[in-house]
Protein backbone atom coordinates (compact mmCIF):
# COMPACT_ATOMS: atom_id res chain seq x y z
CA UNK A 1 0.00 0.00 0.00
CA UNK A 2 1.14 3.51 -0.80
CA UNK A 3 0.33 6.56 1.35
CA UNK A 4 -0.43 9.85 -0.36
CA UNK A 5 -0.98 13.19 1.36
CA UNK A 6 -4.23 14.94 0.49
CA UNK A 7 -3.50 18.67 0.76
CA UNK A 8 -5.98 20.42 3.03
CA UNK A 9 -6.07 24.03 4.18
CA UNK A 10 -6.09 25.12 7.84
CA UNK A 11 -9.61 26.54 7.47
CA UNK A 12 -12.72 25.60 9.49
CA UNK A 13 -14.93 24.95 6.42
CA UNK A 14 -13.74 24.02 2.96
CA UNK A 15 -14.47 22.06 -0.20
CA UNK A 16 -12.18 20.68 -2.87
CA UNK A 17 -11.97 18.04 -5.60
CA UNK A 18 -9.19 15.53 -6.11
CA UNK A 19 -8.69 12.37 -8.15
CA UNK A 20 -7.71 9.41 -5.96
CA UNK A 21 -6.69 6.39 -8.00
CA UNK A 22 -9.25 7.10 -10.75
CA UNK A 23 -11.99 8.03 -8.29
CA UNK A 24 -13.23 11.62 -8.61
CA UNK A 25 -13.63 12.75 -4.99
CA UNK A 26 -15.47 15.89 -3.92
CA UNK A 27 -14.60 16.61 -0.29
CA UNK A 28 -16.32 18.99 2.08
CA UNK A 29 -15.07 19.54 5.63
CA UNK A 30 -17.14 21.43 8.18
CA UNK A 31 -16.26 22.41 11.75
CA UNK A 32 -19.07 22.02 14.28
CA UNK A 33 -18.08 22.92 17.83
CA UNK A 34 -14.62 21.46 18.28
CA UNK A 35 -15.09 18.59 15.81
CA UNK A 36 -14.35 18.34 12.11
CA UNK A 37 -16.82 16.46 9.89
CA UNK A 38 -16.19 15.06 6.41
CA UNK A 39 -18.68 14.84 3.57
CA UNK A 40 -17.67 13.01 0.40
CA UNK A 41 -19.02 12.47 -3.08
CA UNK A 42 -17.32 9.85 -5.24
CA UNK A 43 -17.83 10.08 -9.00
CA UNK A 44 -20.59 12.66 -8.35
CA UNK A 45 -22.58 10.34 -6.05
CA UNK A 46 -23.14 10.98 -2.34
CA UNK A 47 -20.91 8.59 -0.43
CA UNK A 48 -20.38 9.94 3.11
CA UNK A 49 -22.74 12.41 4.69
CA UNK A 50 -21.00 13.88 7.72
CA UNK A 51 -18.64 11.49 9.49
CA UNK A 52 -16.71 12.83 12.47
CA UNK A 53 -12.96 12.94 11.85
CA UNK A 54 -10.92 11.15 14.49
CA UNK A 55 -7.20 10.49 14.60
CA UNK A 56 -6.20 7.31 12.78
CA UNK A 57 -9.74 6.15 11.95
CA UNK A 58 -10.53 5.12 8.39
CA UNK A 59 -13.15 7.61 7.25
CA UNK A 60 -14.32 5.21 4.52
CA UNK A 61 -16.70 2.97 6.46
CA UNK A 62 -18.74 1.80 3.47
CA UNK A 63 -16.80 -1.19 2.21
CA UNK A 64 -19.80 -2.12 0.05
CA UNK A 65 -19.57 1.20 -1.79
CA UNK A 66 -16.69 0.08 -3.96
CA UNK A 67 -14.26 2.79 -2.85
CA UNK A 68 -10.66 1.69 -3.38
CA UNK A 69 -8.43 2.59 -0.44
CA UNK A 70 -8.54 4.32 2.94
CA UNK A 71 -8.72 7.96 4.01
CA UNK A 72 -7.63 9.00 7.48
CA UNK A 73 -6.05 11.77 9.55
CA UNK A 74 -2.77 11.24 11.37
CA UNK A 75 -1.81 13.39 14.37
CA UNK A 76 1.94 14.02 14.14
CA UNK A 77 2.16 15.21 17.77
CA UNK A 78 -0.13 12.90 19.72
CA UNK A 79 -3.53 11.25 19.52
CA UNK A 80 -6.15 14.01 19.29
CA UNK A 81 -8.90 14.48 16.71
CA UNK A 82 -8.06 17.02 14.01
CA UNK A 83 -8.72 20.70 14.61
CA UNK A 84 -8.92 22.94 11.57
CA UNK A 85 -6.09 25.34 12.50
CA UNK A 86 -3.57 22.48 12.53
CA UNK A 87 -4.60 20.83 9.26
CA UNK A 88 -1.75 19.93 6.90
CA UNK A 89 0.69 20.66 9.73
CA UNK A 90 -0.13 18.72 12.89
CA UNK A 91 -2.96 16.71 11.32
CA UNK A 92 -2.17 15.23 7.92
CA UNK A 93 -4.92 13.81 5.72
CA UNK A 94 -3.82 10.61 3.96
CA UNK A 95 -5.15 8.46 1.17
CA UNK A 96 -3.78 4.92 1.20
CA UNK A 97 -4.34 2.95 -1.98
CA UNK A 98 -4.71 -0.79 -2.24
CA UNK A 99 -1.68 -1.48 -4.45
Amino acid sequence: MTKHIIPINPEPNQSFEIDLNGQQCDFKFLTRGTFLYMYLKVNKKDFIDGIICLNGNNLIQKSYGGFKGKIYFEDTQGDLPPIYYGLNDRWILYYEDES
